[in-house]
């Protein structure tokens, strides 16, 4: 799994430190903290693989599996706009993914969805669905994304033969 931000080091091993754009904000509650709550911070990057569909021998009719790459931060405490105490999570999407959901509801509760649920398996916050999507300057809940810390890519391996143009010897 992803690190998320904090800590004075550097990335770890074969990651990169990124620092995020904003996308757009959610607003939701949590049942595991009480109905407190919560925004989901959507940001992007490029350093987030694009979506890409997950062919697979089980696709049946006209349904096509997708595979939505995410980089999820540590939760942080913040205060709503009435100074009442809320949890803050930022969610990065490749920037495809982001413009994409600002485009398509359905695809944007199917992000949503799959930001809730990486929440619930690595935070242990269990959220609503019943989600909004407030107005907020800078489309961001906070100063400013915070960095995280994301495996670098790999770049693909050039095809045989690619590699030299012809009559370039």
């Amino acid at each position: 799994q992803l690190g998320g931000g904090g800590g004075g080091g550097g990335a770890p091993p074969g990651g990169q430190k990124v620092v995020p754009e904003p996308g757009f904000v959610a607003k939701t509650h949590s049942y595991t903290r009480r109905g407190t709550k919560v925004f989901i911070n959507v940001c992007q990057s490029v350093h987030v693989d694009p979506p890409s569909s997950a062919a697979t021998a089980a696709t049946s009719g006209d349904e096509l599996p997708m595979r939505i790459p995410l980089s999820l931060g540590p939760p942080r405490e913040d205060l709503d706009r009435a100074g009442g105490a809320c949890t803050v999570y930022d969610v990065v999407f490749h920037p495809d993914t982001v413009s994409t959901a600002l485009a398509d509801a359905d695809f944007r509760s199917l992000m949503l969805q799959l930001a809730m649920h990486q929440i619930k398996e690595k935070h242990g916050d269990d959220l609503s669905d019943a989600v909004s999507f407030p107005r907020i300057k800078g489309n961001y809940k906070g100063l400013a994304p915070l960095p995280q810390f994301m495996r670098a890519r790999k770049e693909p391996a050039a095809e045989p033969g690619a590699a030299a143009e012809p009559g370039a010897a």
